[in-house]
């Protein structure tokens, strides 16, 4: 009875780590259910600027950090490419630049949810994913940063 008792906890043990191990930690922008508010194409309608409230790490420039940074589609051009337009306050001066904005999709999405542009020029062109947006007021966009796992 004793031996019988320890090969079911035994067995309860295994069972219990196993479905633990089995659970998969999925990123908000693989989950099916988020996709009709990862619309790339949708966002890029939208008009005016849209502001940065808050950031998960720091950035300086040499010209050190900015205080308020947005971003603005200027216009559509041929192909799934847009004019983008970011600006920071950095200091007491304003600076902004114009750039090609590519959109893409990314795992199983029916629509582009990846923003393709440059954030900093010492990152280069990279692929930041839109997480959510209710295309109208907030959006929220994972800015990846060159070789580094901080968003």
């Amino acid at each position: 009875m004793y031996l019988q008792s320890l090969l079911v906890i035994f067995c309860l043990l295994i069972c219990s780590y196993s479905q633990e191990t089995a659970k998969t930690n999925e990123l908000p922008e693989d989950d099916p259910k988020n996709f009709q508010h990862q619309n790339a194409t949708k966002l890029v309608k939208l008009r005016g600027r849209h502001w940065v409230k808050r950031r998960t790490y720091n950035v300086t420039t040499e010209w050190g950090e900015p205080t308020c940074e947005y971003a603005e589609i200027i216009k559509k051009v041929p192909g799934n490419k847009y004019t983008l337009k970011l600006g920071a306050k950095l200091g007491s001066r304003w600076t902004s630049g114009n750039q090609t904005l590519f959109l893409k999709k990314t795992g199983s999405h029916p629509a582009p949810n990846m923003l393709n542009f440059t954030r900093l020029r010492a990152d280069g062109r990279q692929g930041h994913l839109l997480l959510y947006s209710d295309y109208g007021n907030c959006s929220i966009v994972r800015i990846m940063k060159k070789n580094s796992t901080d968003y």
